[in-house]
């Protein structure tokens, strides 16, 4: 039976898109603003920030290495069952939350239940408008994933609201109820059909992927053993294998601005209200730089976009704290001038503060202020960050091609759901032992410029693979063990032929 062609539109391509748009609407959104709720329960249960902000590495841990299960659900139920049931677990491990009697309570609910919730839905959405466009796939994909930046912007404030409004455990409910509309979206990820030939179609059903509606002959769904057996053997792919490992090393540094940029900012001088519109400026940004991104892919080698947007996120993030050094630097300014001034103004009466204001106005310049600097961080992280959420499915098609997505996907989820588990803590206790920032930005920005850095030589090693020049062991396992069955059958032919030979004679 023909694989089903992406029709590349259609109704319910375009319903996909939107199901998988307002997916990351509630999904990411429930995740990047649950941080909210961490002061709340550091009050409640008395315990300090370590113990609570667990809670938010494992339920960020969970849902990207929840990838295989995802993966295995998804070729077993299809998208729909799938996201039905992701969509359930994460708002039971929200109203469990709000009868949690201890923060322990929490790592399980709102850590692993929830965290397991968002990544089995994370997936099909993915998925499904993988398989339903080709050609237009980067832009359809750029629209989707702008869902997270605004899910993020909508929520973290509506959160806010509703905790000023009602208490933190009836703002979980509230929020769980939120989760299960998603099951409503989940609905609308109707499957592809699937041809026999020209002249027969048929369909699959929500969850039915082993009903007798389908075609006699049709493919069979994955078992569990054939799903992670494919996963091994990607494990052998030196193409699968550097992405991830590029992956891995993003996902270090991924979560560090989101987690640390406003406690930086206060160290900077700044204030709590200049440090969470830091934040939102990234959503912003990211936001608007997937749909750019999204278009450019399809003029642009997908690969070296995405590699160079890497470079740049890395750089600025090693760099992050000296942007406003480095200008006042570049522009000859006296900054330790202004500092001594706006520190002499509260001892100035009035008039005297009228009589120097244009000296201060011209010498407290923007080249001095740390939040013009931040500013010009948050924003390159943003946009060259937004490369990363976008065009990583999109290279990963490329690399291994659309039939291998699924699979691929969900085990490259694991290399990130283990990399986010050990990110922000490392750059935690370099905090604790230098009192500084700069350090553990600098050490995940080389890590994020690395993790481009390792991927320009792909092009060159698949060139050298399809000319010869690299050995036998370097070269995909897989693909050597056919070439050496078609060795040993020409050679059977060859020896068949010689002893016909030998008998003629």
């Amino acid at each position: 039976m023909a694989a089903p062609a992406a029709p590349d539109g259609g109704f319910w391509g375009w319903m996909a898109v939107v199901a998988c748009f307002m997916g990351n609407v509630i999904g990411d959104g429930v995740m990047y603003s649950f941080g909210i709720f961490l002061p709340k329960f550091k009050e409640y249960f008395q315990c300090g920030s370590g113990e609570v902000s667990t809670i938010n590495s494992i339920q960020m841990g969970v849902t990207f290495a929840s990838g295989p299960i995802a993966s295995y659900m998804t070729n077993r139920l299809g998208w729909r069952l799938t996201t039905v049931i992701g969509s359930v677990l994460a708002s039971a491990g929200l109203c469990l939350s709000a009868v949690a009697p201890s923060v322990f309570f929490l790592y399980f609910s709102a850590g692993g239940l929830l965290g397991l919730g968002l990544g089995i839905i994370y997936l099909p959405r993915l998925d499904c408008i993988t398989q339903y466009f080709d050609k237009k796939r980067p832009f359809v994909t750029g629209i989707a994933i702008c869902g997270s930046g605004i899910g993020t912007f909508i929520m973290a404030p509506l959160t806010d609201v509703l905790l000023n409004m009602y208490d933190w455990k009836i703002c979980l409910v509230i929020l769980g109820g939120i989760c299960f509309t998603n099951c409503f979206f989940g609905l609308m990820f109707q499957p592809l059909p699937k041809s026999q030939d020209e002249d027969s179609i048929g369909c699959e059903k929500m969850g039915d992927t082993n009903s007798e509606t389908l075609l006699k002959g049709g493919a069979e769904p994955e078992t569990a053993k054939e799903t992670f057996g494919e996963m091994f053997h990607l494990l052998r792919d030196w193409a699968f294998m550097l992405f991830a490992v590029s992956n891995f090393l993003t996902s270090l540094g991924y979560p560090i601005p989101y987690t640390f940029v406003p406690d930086n900012a206060i160290h900077l001088g700044l204030t709590e209200r200049q440090g969470s519109y830091l934040v939102g400026l990234i959503g912003i940004s990211n936001t608007i730089a997937r749909v750019v991104l999204g278009a450019l892919s399809q003029k642009l080698n997908r690969l070296f976009l995405y590699n160079t947007c890497l470079v740049i996120c890395g750089i600025t993030m090693a760099v992050s704290n000296f942007f406003q050094p480095m200008m006042a630097a570049i522009f000859s300014v006296d900054c330790t001038l202004a500092v001594a001034n706006a520190t002499l103004i509260p001892a100035l009466n009035s008039s005297a503060v009228t009589v120097i204001e244009p000296v201060i106005s011209n010498t407290t310049s923007w080249a001095c202020d740390p939040y013009v600097g931040q500013l010009i961080y948050v924003n390159c992280y943003g946009v060259t960050s937004a490369a990363y959420v976008l065009l990583t499915t999109l290279v990963l098609a490329d690399l291994l091609g659309a039939d291998k997505f699924t699979n691929s996907f969900g085990l490259l989820l694991l290399f990130q759901g283990v990399a986010t588990f050990i990110g922000p803590p490392v750059v935690g206790f370099m905090f604790d032992a230098f009192g500084s920032y700069n350090e553990g930005f600098l050490l995940m920005g080389i890590m994020i410029a690395l993790s481009g850095l390792m991927l320009y030589p792909i092009p060159c090693i698949k060139t050298m693979l399809t000319k010869g020049r690299i050995p036998v062991s370097a070269r995909d396992p897989e693909r050597e063990s056919d070439r050496d069955s078609e060795r040993e059958v020409e050679g059977e032919v060859e020896g068949e032929h010689s002893d016909e030979e030998r008998l003629n004679v």
